[in-house]
């Protein structure tokens, strides 16, 4: 899936000269829950390019998991990618990441590291287009080829503490017409929550669920059929993410609900497959877990074109924030970006960024690159 937008291409090359690597974390009351695990702090890890020229750009790095995740990410960055990255000079912002991925194969093999380096070359190529957008004056969207910006719809996501139903009347006050909830429980106190979930918000609302791949196939079949009367948008992760192709699509035939699923998907081979036969009507690329900003374009316009939507899949800081919401932009459609309700001082006190949902919609960041960066106070404070 080679990009083929039309997005502002770099006369000049550009040669990386510096990488620094932040590593944040942020305490909380309560932390998102899922089937998964708990989130008990929020963590963060955030990367910063410097080309030789003076211009710059900040990416945004996936590490959620484990507790200490955002430390080996940066201990990675700084390194082993750093001296690789800074050797070489490139023509394309694009072709950064397939390199490093390429440069660094036989390490990846040898760690066992796969994921987190993904996870690396993912904020990389997001500081790489933030660095080229800003360099040529651009906002991220209009960089990447979108002729306007418009309102960028988005689902609250992941409602934790508290009563469910009081989270919900919250939720819904605040703005928000869409819901996404954990499930992956016991089945049937998944089922009551939905319930409760529709009784509160009424027949208007979208309902979405995540069931975070705790399911079998058989398993996922009795859950959909309990949750069908129940008007939901979408089941994310109902299967492992790396189940059988075949096993996959036959679920897609059986469900009358939409299944989703690209938080764990790694590759634009495994995406297109996906969209080919019919298992996802829904692809949700992560672009701070794997592929960053040419990856999520790629996944986005290939799904646009081939029947199947584009939700973003985001739980992070305020820059992985306004770079989802800016490149769903840019690739279009009717899709949403995750946006969760959680406490989170590292989405809403780490940099300006408006995050008043009017009907549920957020505006999304002007400016050039991402329209983000952080304070410099605020990157001391919650720095590890």
């Amino acid at each position: 899936m080679q990009a083929n937008y039309e997005n502002h291409q770099n006369v000049a090359a550009i040669h990386i000269s510096q990488i620094s690597a932040y590593p944040l974390r942020a305490a909380v009351a309560h932390g998102p829950e899922s089937s998964l695990a708990s989130m008990p702090v929020r963590q963060g890890c955030l990367v910063r390019l410097e080309d030789r020229d003076g211009a710059h750009g900040w990416g945004e790095i996936w590490c959620n998991f484990p507790p200490h995740g955002a430390e080996s990410r940066a201990h990675l960055v700084r390194d082993v990618i750093a001296p690789c990255l800074t050797k070489r000079a490139f023509t394309d912002w694009q072709d950064v990441r397939p390199w490093l991925e390429k440069q660094l194969l036989r390490m990846m093999i040898h760690t066992g590291e796969a994921g987190a380096f993904a996870q690396c070359f993912a904020g990389i190529d997001m500081a790489m287009a933030d660095l080229c957008a800003r360099r040529a004056g651009l906002g991220m969207a209009h960089f990447l080829g979108a002729a306007y910006l418009s309102p960028i719809r988005v689902y609250a996501s992941t409602p934790s503490s508290g009563p469910l139903a009081a989270q919900c009347e919250a939720i819904k006050a605040a703005g928000h017409t869409a819901i996404k909830l954990k499930i992956g429980y016991d089945p049937a106190k998944d089922i009551l929550a939905v319930k409760t979930a529709r009784a509160v918000m009424g027949s208007e609302f979208s309902i979405m669920v995540d069931a975070n791949q705790a399911w079998d196939s058989t398993t996922a079949k009795a859950q959909i059929a309990a949750l069908e009367p129940l008007s939901i948008d979408f089941i994310e992760e109902p299967l492992l993410a790396e189940e059988s192709l075949d096993t996959w699509q036959a679920l897609a035939q059986y469900s009358p609900i939409a299944l989703a699923a690209g938080e764990n998907i790694s590759s634009p081979q495994r995406f297109r497959q996906h969209v080919d036969n019919q298992s996802l009507k829904i692809v949700q690329p992560d672009l701070a877990k794997w592929g960053g900003v040419s990856g999520a374009m790629d996944v986005g316009r290939y799904a646009r074109a081939h029947g199947a939507n584009c939700y973003m899949h985001f739980m992070g800081t305020g820059l992985g924030l306004a770079a989802s919401l800016l490149t769903l932009a840019a690739i279009g459609g009717q899709g949403r970006v995750e946006l969760d309700v959680n406490e989170n001082p590292l989405r809403t006190e780490l940099g300006d960024i408006d995050l008043a949902v009017r009907d549920g919609c957020l505006v999304a960041p002007v400016g050039v690159g991402f329209g983000f960066s952080p304070d410099p106070a605020q990157l001391k404070r919650f720095s590890v």
